[in-house]
């Protein structure tokens, strides 16, 4: 099995399963002692433990001639799955006949529900929070893989808890993310120990399952036939694709179930001015999207703005949305799951970064453009692979002026628009036709 490019792995620990679970409980009473303590003294801890555990540990190759059964284990978020689309869709191609499931929780499966390359989703809570319910749903977790009976995990979570469900499970084959040492449970490890992007990670991990990797992969989402129709319905009472270009604007984001960091947003006046400038200059059409959440968000860029635009914020369903992103010219917005799903969709996007690296999070070079300011936390010290943390009272985010940000979105529809557009009257006419023979 060749390696990816940039990324190592090792194999092991299957043979002494027993031994293993037989020392979980005393890693387990360890983290619940230091569970409070800071980032450091934790992962610290892990990786302590770990080498521990793998020390002597056996190698246990995937053979994919006994896998028929595959459970991969990716509980949140909704941007992250997104991201994990093309390692969903490699280990499809190098399992045809396998059934593949994917655990997934509430909250991040709509990123996923109609994706073509899984079989079934398992219900997975997040393993966030205090250590008991992590525990707790870990051994949920597990019971439910147990009665899965499935030959292969593929663990796409850098969470402890992900890999002891599926070794507790009794799954054989468990290849995953080892992080800090958290992964020592896992009989193939694909050690995080550089930067590199997301996509890529998840698509070393499911090479080291016997997935064969390609070219540079894009994510992907398909909006369902009911969604293209809503968009098209708002498009056509908003009258949106006979004016100028649509542009999509999402101020919110930064919220996830066991993490709310502000520190992504843009300024909510700042894409008030942007917009109005783009109304001004080429007689954009701006459309507001978010979650309910991010209402008062949006609120606070009516109220800056001087133009009229479309709210549809907590209007639409994550389907609806993509497909209303999709219909559009343009794309802007912070580091959040919506910027994702319009690049999954193939829309141009033009991402705004500030804590957050766009090196690992942002969109590839083909769907779009990352804005950033040379002095952000990520590009100006060197972090430890870990949580993601900002610097004191961070305000990174802000040393992106609207001028950039207007420059770069004139640059893209330019070239996009024209484009686009030609290729929606064309799909529309070869609709028709077929509609009529």
């Amino acid at each position: 099995m060749t390696k990816p490019a940039g990324a190592t792995y090792s194999v092991g620990g299957g043979a002494d399963d027993r031994a293993t679970l037989a020392g979980v409980g005393s890693l387990l009473h360890l983290t619940a002692v230091v569970d409070a303590l800071r980032m450091p003294v934790r992962a610290a801890l892990a990786s302590v433990v770990g080498r521990f555990f793998r020390h002597g540990a056996r190698t246990r190759a995937v053979d994919p001639a006994a896998v028929r059964s595959i459970v991969v284990i990716k509980p949140c978020c909704l941007g992250d799955l997104l991201l994990a689309t093309p390692a969903l869709a490699a280990l499809r191609a190098a399992y045809p006949h396998a059934s593949i499931a994917l655990a997934v929780s509430t909250w991040a499966r709509p990123a996923v529900e109609n994706n073509p390359h899984i079989d079934a989703i398992v219900d997975c809570e997040n393993f966030t929070g205090p250590y008991w319910r992590r525990w707790s749903a870990c051994r949920r977790l597990s019971e439910t893989l147990r009665a899965g009976a499935y030959d292969l995990a593929v663990v796409l979570d850098r969470s402890l808890f992900a890999a002891l469900a599926a070794q507790r499970a009794g799954i054989p084959l468990r290849v995953g993310i080892d992080s800090g040492g958290r992964g020592f449970s896992l009989t193939t490890r694909v050690p995080w120990n550089q930067v590199r992007h997301e996509t890529d990670l998840y698509l070393d991990v499911v090479q080291a399952a016997g997935a064969p990797v390609g070219v540079v992969a894009q994510p992907l989402y398909h909006p369902a036939p009911v969604h293209r129709t809503f968009a098209a319905r708002v498009f056509e009472e908003w009258a949106l694709q006979d004016r100028g270009p649509v542009v999509v604007i999402h101020p919110g984001g930064g919220s996830n179930p066991g993490m709310t960091l502000a520190a992504k947003r843009w300024p909510a006046t700042r894409y008030a001015a942007l917009a109005d400038r783009l109304v001004d200059s080429i007689g954009a059409q701006v459309v507001i999207v978010g979650h309910a959440e991010d209402a008062p968000v949006a609120r606070q860029l009516h109220m800056a703005m001087q133009h009229a635009a479309l709210d549809l914020v907590g209007q639409t369903s994550f389907g609806q949305l993509a497909a209303v992103i999709k219909r559009s010219d343009l794309y802007i917005g912070n580091d959040a799951g919506a910027t994702h799903l319009a690049a999954a969709v193939g829309t141009p996007v033009i991402a705004i970064f500030g804590p957050t690296n766009p090196a690992v999070y942002g969109p590839r070079a083909a769907a779009g453009v990352a804005l950033f300011h040379a002095d952000a936390c990520p590009m100006r010290e060197r972090r430890a692979l870990g949580a993601v943390r900002v610097c004191p009272g961070c305000q990174c985010v802000k040393g992106v002026t609207v001028d950039e940000v207007r420059a770069a979105a004139v640059r893209v529809l330019q070239a996009q628009v024209p484009v686009r557009r030609a290729r929606s009257q064309h799909d529309t006419l070869r609709g028709a036709d077929a509609a009529g023979g």
